[in-house]
Formats: structure tokens, C-alpha cells, sequence
């Protein structure tokens, strides 16, 4: 690790350890109270930058009566999770380039057989992959790469980890969940229902890249669009639109997101912490967390969850990393 950037860290945890031991409690309006700007690092050339995300606590998914709440999925109802400790979170989705440092690094092995947008809904193609998902252009080097599995992610992880010496990994469900919220207990980080599906005129483009009504006409996907043009059909580069109070980027929308946790529709039993809830046996379905530039607005919240099988490859489905701090 480069100098400037231990001493980029080194500052990065002093100034944080000065708020993160105070629980930061959700406003119920969308605004959030001022804290300390937020300090970034980056800990080698290839690595993505991260920002500290602060201790708190925060009700994680739903409360009863949410208007978009997905009961089914076992979002609701809320249960009050303490984040005992700061970690850093990368700032943005892992990108293309980033992940093509480690493929060159590794030689790691990625099959095509991906799954993409096609005829209105969703089809396998064994040519597409990371480096061509079928979008017509070519996606840049600062897009987030798509076409990845749970493995992928996790062994991405770990060369990362052993490029800097500290711990990279997924993040928790509970973790993700806190970082999107940006210190608001409201259904996006922006609005309570600006981009529902009831609404009419959505400011949902200026914080996100969703199904908005741009992309209509090319992806002719089932369900409801966000009434609204944020500018792109497919992928946008990362931190193309507005960040949370916590200066992350796009964790609602563009692409979705792996975690480490095992998916259940129920919160029943689940650790009051920040620790992945996982089988000792495994599981097959893992919890994926944001939405896309595919996903219809109820689907692009805080609190919305999916499962999705850990060997999936899809266009959508992307990630981003904690870096552990303690």
C-alpha cells in the first residue's frame, strides 16, 4: 500500500472514531442531521475507493402497513439491528475495470452463459459474460460489472484481500440495508414514495438508474416504469447520479447486488447484529439487495429483497465490498 494512502486511512478511521461510537437514530423525515463530511481511501491502484460508514442502530426492513412493503418476502415487520462497530464499504459497484485487474492478476476462470434482457424478458446466451452482456454498445471501464456469481464475487474478495492485507468481503444483508438507508428510515434514501408505482412524475432518475420510461421502448419489460428519464437503458457509469449521506453510490439501482446471507422469507430468529445470517450446511439461495436499471420502482428500496441462485449470472446482478475496520 502506498504511503499517502496509509496516511489517507490512517485519517479517514481518526476522523470517524470521533462519531461512530454514537448510535446514529433514523429521522423519521428523509433529511438527515449534519455529521462529519465523509472521508474516502483508496488502498492500492486497482482497489476501489471506500468511505466509512458509522455505528448506529436502525429498524431494518419495513414496518407493518408500509405502502410497498413486500410481506411475502419477509421485509416486514421491522426489527430494530444495532451496528455495533464502523466498516468501510467500497463507494460505488465494483466496476469493469477493477474486476479486469483481477482477472489478469489470477487468470480466474468466467463462463459466458449469462442471462440478459432479450424479447421483453429475460433469456440465456452462452457467448455473454462480464465482458460483453449483450447491451448493444460496449460498456466503459467505470461501469459496474454485471454477469458475475456469488463465487465470482467472493473470490474477487479474496484476491483483493490478500492484494492490501486487511479483509474484503460481502457485505451483510444488514449491512447493505444500513449503508443504503444513509441515516433515513424512509423507503428510499430521497423520498418516501417519490417513485412508487403510483406516482406520476418521479424524481427517482436524479438518485438512481431504474425502469424508468426511457428504457421502455428498448427492454419492453412487464410491470410498471418509473415516470421519469434518468438516461440510461442499461448500466451507467458509477456515481452517475446523486449519493446518500453516507457518500455512497448507487445502491439503489443500476445494478443489483450480491450479500453473504442465505435467503429466507422470514425474519424469525435473525441476529439483532450486523452478522450474515448463513447455514452451517450452506444454501443455495442468497439474498440480493438494490435493484436495477431493469427493476420496477417497488422493487428499487432500502428495504426490498430478493433471492437469487448463488450460480446465476445475470446482466442485472453486480456487487459491491466491505472492507472490515476492527
Amino acid at each position: 500500500m502506498a504511503w499517502k494512502n496509509v496516511l489517507s486511512l490512517v485519517l479517514l478511521l481518526s476522523v470517524t472514531a470521533a462519531y461512530a461510537a454514537t448510535p446514529v437514530a433514523p429521522p423519521a423525515a428523509p433529511q438527515v442531521a449534519a455529521q462529519p463530511g465523509p472521508q474516502t481511501a483508496r488502498e492500492c491502484v486497482d482497489c476501489p475507493e471506500i468511505v466509512v460508514v458509522p455505528a448506529g442502530t436502525f429498524h431494518f426492513g419495513s414496518p407493518v402497513g408500509e405502502r410497498e412493503a413486500n410481506a411475502q418476502t419477509g421485509e416486514t415487520p421491522a426489527l430494530s439491528v444495532t451496528i455495533a462497530h464502523p466498516f468501510a464499504m467500497t463507494r460505488t459497484e465494483i466496476t469493469v475495470a477493477q474486476f479486469r485487474a483481477f482477472i489478469e492478476a489470477t487468470q480466474y476462470q468466467i463462463a459466458g452463459d449469462c442471462r440478459v434482457p432479450s424479447d421483453g424478458g429475460w433469456q440465456r446466451f452462452p457467448e455473454r459474460s462480464w465482458q460483453d452482456p449483450g447491451f448493444g454498445d460496449a460498456q466503459s471501464e467505470n461501469e459496474p460489472v454485471v454477469c458475475v456469481n456469488f463465487a465470482d464475487a467472493k473470490a474477487y474478495a479474496a484476491w483483493l484481500t490478500k492484494q492490501v492485507g486487511h479483509t474484503y468481503r460481502l457485505p451483510s444483508e444488514v449491512e447493505w440495508e444500513y449503508a443504503a438507508r444513509g441515516g433515513t428510515s424512509t423507503a428510499r434514501f430521497f423520498s418516501e414514495l417519490d417513485s412508487d408505482e403510483a406516482s406520476l412524475q418521479s424524481l427517482a432518475c436524479d438518485y438512481a438508474n431504474v425502469y424508468d420510461a426511457g428504457a421502455v421502448h428498448d427492454l419492453a419489460l412487464a410491470g410498471p416504469y418509473a415516470r421519469c428519464v434518468d438516461g440510461r437503458t442499461y448500466t451507467a457509469p458509477v456515481a452517475s447520479y446523486r449519493p446518500n449521506a453516507f457518500d455512497l453510490y448507487d445502491l439503489i439501482g443500476n445494478v443489483r447486488e450480491w450479500t453473504e446471507d442465505c435467503y429466507t422469507a422470514s425474519n424469525a430468529g435473525r441476529p439483532d447484529d450486523a452478522r450474515p445470517w448463513v447455514w452451517a450446511g450452506g444454501c443455495e439461495l442468497r439474498v440480493v439487495r438494490g435493484g436495477s436499471f431493469a427493476s420496477r420502482p417497488s422493487h428499487a428500496r432500502a428495504a426490498a429483497r430478493e433471492a437469487e441462485a448463488e450460480a446465476l449470472r445475470q446482466a442485472d446482478l453486480g456487487f459491491r465490498l466491505v472492507r472490515e475496520m476492527n
